[in-house]
């Protein structure tokens, strides 16, 4: 069975005898035993509710804000983390070399905080004045 793909409608064949005099395909709707004779589209309304001009803007005008780099801290004493390769917590959940491991409290602590590191968003806000 053939499928439609402006009408959603798929019992449909195609129609060999129709190929076999013209050369060229077309569907054959078996019920009515007619050619398929399509519709109008079900959705009427594009998916996609941005224009052809938005999205030609978007694709070249539209320059993106770089991430900025982040950094984990612990959630205990506010202390920059580490990167160790024999954490005890995470070789339970297999996650070794941990990236979460605090130099001051000497373990993997359980609330990490995922920040901005300070210098990087200074130096954004020095070239991108209009995102304060």
């Amino acid at each position: 069975m053939v499928r439609c793909k402006r009408c959603d409608q798929d019992d449909l064949t195609w129609d060999k005898q129709h190929n076999e005099s013209t050369g060229k395909w077309r569907m054959w709707n078996p019920n009515t035993e007619r050619p398929h004779e399509c519709g109008k589209k079900k959705n009427t309304q594009s998916e996609d509710p941005m224009s052809k001009r938005d999205k030609k803007l978007w694709k070249t005008a539209w320059k993106p804000i770089m991430d900025l780099p982040s950094q984990r801290v612990c959630g205990v004493c506010k202390t920059l983390c580490v990167t160790v390769s024999d954490c005890d917590y995470c070789e339970e959940l297999k996650l070794n070399p941990c990236k979460h491991w605090c130099p001051k409290c000497k373990e993997h602590p359980r609330v990490i905080y995922v920040e901005i590191v300070p210098d990087a968003k200074e130096e954004f806000l020095k070239t991108h004045p209009e995102e304060k």
